[in-house]
């Protein structure tokens, strides 16, 4: 059993966790809650009234006893699997309070923090914010020739345009949401950001926090993902160096020759029928989605997925967490159904956490978050998957090649932030030839901010490395998971309650280290994802 005063401190946490989430998902769906926002404001103060009824430290919560850890939710209920083990009652509540405190003390950042920390926390905050609205509402509205596109759209387009002029000129025409972030000449939003962000890095950077997190060594992070990106080269190389307006085209063979089989109102027909096939059907599970565009919504620049409520225990037994998916999906094809079984894979995971609420949250890691999204939405570039759900398929290294230069593009953005926050004064165009140029084999413009079109640079710098780091942990889990239940591409009805005992239920119980370590029995490399490169040599 817990200590009283942290169970009633918990239940204060799960309230203000959900009104917050609350809170998020309104104005995302611009949606009008009144009074939610002093609902949320509120139930913060409880919860900061309870914690401190703790006193400062949480010492006098390791008495010493033994029982059932609380670490994964109420035990009947759970399969026997998934049942917690014997441990110290103390030391799950000292963490569960640690866990509430940080979350409390971080939502409430700006008036928390010093008169430095105070201001520069909220330029900061003011110049992302400032951004990402000129950067959604850019990337929602692309003008080019009479039409209005969306950025996803053009990409698709640039996958699609057999002409080499006209790719350049559509390339260009997403040049108004390259300077949302970057702006035009000297004057760039993105580098004041930066100054402020690189300052953060210094004191711990996120690509640090993940490989600990992770277990790695956090000096082994870059030389991988440079190996990832020289394998590329290898394996790629002897053609004549590509455009960037020409790079979607090159690597789109396979979603061109897919198109016709995956229209705009079969993608979730798709995702929902595959899922279910995995024991995973979305419906059954309770996932939420809002993906079409709509007048009443704001553009939703990044696809995410979010909590509604979280998992808890009620009268009438344990009770899931509700997942909610948000994009804007308007052309169909390859490329939207691919993120819509990533982000569905995001809601799987939401759904499975099983635990009590002060662990009942996204793990530790985010590469580890991404990776688990990643285990299903790699399937679509297998050549049997694509037979199977879309009854056509392209051959295996054309597949592999082209689903990978996304993940080559993404390593270069990791690299592109490594690289920028440990010498803030360099010219981010430069960086960004000089990563593409050298590895990729694309025509370096520096004179062209194209690496300014993803909105995670803004959202959360750093975030990118995720990305990267993700292919490599879904490479290794994907395998393990193929070790112990075989090939799923048809189907396996009992995939998902495995998966979610052996990776998804634990939420922050336990660290991503521990849990990637049991399941593959030794610590993450990226030895599994450069055989995977190399299917595609």
């Amino acid at each position: 059993m817990s200590d009283p005063a942290v169970t009633a401190a918990e239940r204060c946490y799960l309230r203000a966790r959900e009104l917050a989430d609350r809170l998020e998902l309104a104005a995302a769906l611009g949606a009008d809650e009144p009074g939610l926002a002093e609902d949320a404001a509120l139930s913060r103060a409880r919860l900061l009234a309870a914690l401190a009824k703790l006193g400062p430290d949480t010492d006098h919560l390791t008495d010493g006893r033994k029982a059932a850890d609380p670490l994964t939710g109420p035990t009947d209920a759970l399969p026997a699997a998934c049942r917690p083990v014997p441990g110290s009652v103390g030391d799950a509540d000292r963490r569960a309070v640690e866990i509430m405190r940080r979350w409390a003390e971080t939502s409430a950042e700006p008036a928390q923090a010093g008169p430095l920390g105070q201001r520069l926390t909220a330029e900061f905050d003011e110049i992302r914010d400032a951004i990402e609205r000129d950067y959604g509402t850019r990337q929602a509205a692309v003008e080019h020739d009479g039409r209005t596109l969306t950025r996803l759209a053009v990409l698709g387009s640039l996958g699609d345009e057999s002409d080499p002029e006209r790719r350049r000129r559509l390339f260009l025409a997403l040049r108004p949401v390259w300077q949302a972030i970057d702006g035009d000449g000297d004057d760039s939003p993105y580098r004041r950001l930066l100054a402020h962000s690189s300052r953060r890095w210094a004191h711990r950077s996120p690509v640090a926090a993940n490989a600990a997190a992770l277990g790695m060594d956090v000096s082994q992070v870059e030389p991988a993902l440079v190996a990832i990106l020289d394998t590329w080269r290898g394996i790629t190389a002897g053609g004549p160096p590509i455009e960037p307006w020409d790079w979607w085209h090159t690597h789109g063979t396979t979603a061109r020759t897919l198109r016709a089989a995956i229209p705009r109102h079969r993608l979730r027909p798709l995702s929902d029928a595959y899922h279910a096939a995995l024991g995973a059907d979305p419906a059954e599970l309770g996932v939420r989605y809002d993906v079409t565009a709509r007048p009443d919504r704001p553009p939703v620049p990044v696809a995410y997925t979010t909590f509604l409520s979280r998992p808890r225990e009620t009268a009438g037994g344990w009770t899931r967490a509700v997942p909610w998916v948000l994009g804007t999906y308007t052309a169909g094809g390859l490329g939207e159904l691919t993120e819509l079984i990533h982000e569905t894979g995001h809601a799987l995971h939401v759904a499975a956490i099983a635990t009590r609420p002060a662990y009942a949250d996204w793990p530790d890691s985010d590469a580890l978050t991404e990776a688990i999204a990643e285990l299903t939405a790699l399937d679509t570039a297998e050549p049997a998957w694509q037979r199977h759900w879309l009854g056509a398929s392209v051959p295996e290294r054309t597949a592999l090649r082209d689903r990978y230069a996304d993940v080559m593009l993404d390593v270069c953005w990791a690299l592109f932030e490594i690289r920028l926050h440990a010498d803030p004064a360099r010219r981010p165009n430069d960086v960004w030839a000089e990563l593409t140029s050298t590895y990729l084999g694309v025509v370096a413009h520096p004179e062209l901010s194209w690496w300014a079109m993803r909105g995670q640079l803004v959202q959360e710098p750093g975030y990118m490395v995720n990305y990267a780091l993700g292919p490599i942990l879904a490479a290794e889990l994907r395998a393990a998971v193929r070790a112990a239940r075989g090939d799923w591409t048809a189907g396996d009805p009992g995939w998902y309650a495995w998966v979610s005992v052996h990776l998804y239920r634990f939420g922050l119980a336990r660290p991503s280290g521990d849990v990637l370590r049991d399941l593959l029995g030794r610590p993450p490399s990226a030895a599994a994802l450069l055989t995977e490169l190399h299917r595609a040599a």
